[in-house]
């Protein structure tokens, strides 16, 4: 794949998946108490916040390799 849409869709796979996890830890843990998840959606948003910094790390990877591909600084 060309390195300049790999590194536009890690950008966006990134920006994503922090912005959900963010969501989810707001949701888990930051709502006001009236907020109350039922069992299989509280469960749901723990196993999302594995899930996506997991996805999260591997947009970056594919950021790092884009990067190397097109000849500039990874860092």
């Amino acid at each position: 794949m060309a390195p300049d849409y790999l590194l536009r869709a890690a950008h966006g796979g990134m920006a994503v998946c922090g912005t959900v996890s963010l969501l989810v830890v707001y949701v888990l843990y930051g709502a006001p108490q009236s907020l109350v998840l039922p069992l299989p959606a509280t469960v749901a948003g723990h196993i999302a916040l594995i899930v996506f910094p997991a996805v999260f790390k591997l947009g970056y990877v594919v950021r790092l390799a884009a990067l190397k591909q097109m000849g500039r600084a990874v860092n």
